[in-house]
């Protein structure tokens, strides 16, 4: 059976893990990456810290008009409920996502779990000069438009379907088994 993989990515706003002012997605079915979305969102108080905005680019005036977390997250959560997520340094992703849907009060998606594309890439290239996601897109021959969250997005599902290749395995959970990883609880 072939399950359905989500890479996410989110750019936040401030230093605050429930911050999210933009989410990007890729879906993974059977191989291959069959859609990429995003998401511009207005964080809480739509609160920027300078630092933030350099790094990505979005300011309180871009999300102005974007609903919050919690009015996409209706459209987003399908995405993910049953999925496996991915995410290049998952610990960051991951911690968005949790405080995010905490301070509004909103229940995890069931997911299957999820795995770090970082650790992927650093067992099937262990030779490369870091693992960081423009290293990594650059190995895999992916352009990268870095800190553009459905790029980062992409970037991530086309970094874990090209360990499957590095590897030798046939899909993602051949790839967890062989490198003997294990999906991490949301």
């Amino acid at each position: 059976m072939s399950r359905t993989w989500v890479a996410i990515d989110f750019e936040t706003a401030t230093r605050e893990r429930a911050s999210a002012c933009a989410l990007g997605i890729a879906v993974i079915e059977g191989g291959r990456i069959v859609e990429t979305r995003d998401w511009l969102m207005r964080p809480p108080g739509n609160r920027f810290e300078w630092m933030n905005t350099r790094v990505h680019g979005i300011d309180a005036r871009t999300v102005a008009r974007e609903p919050g977390f919690g009015g996409v997250w209706p459209e987003i959560e399908p995405y993910l409920s049953g999925a496996a997520l991915l995410a290049h340094n998952a610990s960051f992703d991951m911690a968005v996502l949790r405080a995010s849907l905490g301070a509004l009060g909103l229940d995890p998606p069931r997911v299957v779990g999820y795995h770090c594309t970082v650790a992927m890439a650093r067992t099937a290239w262990p030779d490369l000069s870091d693992h960081r996601l423009p290293t990594v897109s650059r190995h895999c021959g992916f352009e990268l438009n870095h800190h553009d969250a459905g790029s980062d997005a992409h970037a991530c599902a086309a970094i874990a379907l090209g360990c499957c290749d590095a590897v030798g395995a046939a899909s993602l959970d051949e790839l967890a088994t062989v490198t003997g990883m294990r999906l991490k609880a949301l």
